[in-house]
């Protein structure tokens, strides 16, 4: 497909997938395929996995999030999948992958990092993933097919970001589902589309409610000079 080159062909985007069906989710365009982190095995720098997967591995790094992490809850999850997604949120290699129901804060993420580093955006959607069962919550070490998961509001990031996820039985495997569609950002577009959503409250401090996610929307409009004080 075309790639997008502005705002308003961005804009055209979000008018055309605007009936409510569809999930989106943005990145840096690394070149790397479609697939959870925990699945994403390569000896170069800044990969998820060095060494072949393993269920087990996978496993144990869940049951070791869970022992740990408990101080600095301050909800219960109330089955796997949902400490499944904590741990995504919090950045630990799972077999999720990240979705929005927003394909502005796709965008966001897809152009957050690319144009710095001369890098295109990637924005993919997809529709009619089937919902995981109460089964599947359960035990999302022994599901057979991918699905999807709307998690509770256990985190504030989740409903900040609109997230779902989609759950995979085989974490090494490209996603390729049927509906699958794919468009890429421009890395001169990037910092553009960047200003604007920024503008529209879609931004590091919307998206990371916290200090954390504060700070760093201060940095970057420190960055660029983006306060109106006449010097």
């Amino acid at each position: 497909m075309e790639p997008i080159s502005s705002w308003l062909k961005l804009a055209e985007l979000l008018q055309s997938h605007a009936d409510g069906k569809w999930l989106f989710r943005g990145e840096t365009d690394t070149g790397d395929p479609l697939k959870p982190t925990a699945g994403r095995v390569s000896r170069e720098i800044g990969s998820a996995r060095k060494k072949p997967y393993v269920k087990a591995h996978e496993i144990e790094a869940l049951e070791q999030f869970k022992r740990e992490v408990r101080p600095h809850l301050t909800h219960r999850p109330e089955n796997d999948l949902e400490w499944l997604a904590i741990a995504q949120h919090h950045g630990m290699a799972t077999r999720l992958l990240d979705w929005t129901e927003s394909l502005l804060v796709a965008a966001f993420f897809a152009v957050v990092n690319a144009g710095a580093r001369e890098r295109s955006g990637r924005i993919y959607a997809i529709k009619g993933v089937p919902s995981v069962s109460k089964q599947d919550a359960k035990r999302p070490f022994e599901m057979t097919a991918v699905r999807l998961y709307r998690p509770p509001h256990i985190t504030s990031r989740i409903p900040a970001q609109r997230g779902v996820f989609t759950v995979h039985p085989d974490p090494t495997q490209d996603y390729q589902p049927s509906s699958l569609q794919r468009w890429s950002i421009t890395p001169k577009t990037c910092g553009k589309i960047k200003n604007i959503l920024s503008a529209s409250a879609i931004n590091e401090s919307s998206l990371f409610p916290g200090v954390d996610g504060l700070s760093r929307h201060i940095r970057w409009r420190y960055k660029w000079a983006k306060f109106d004080i006449k010097t």
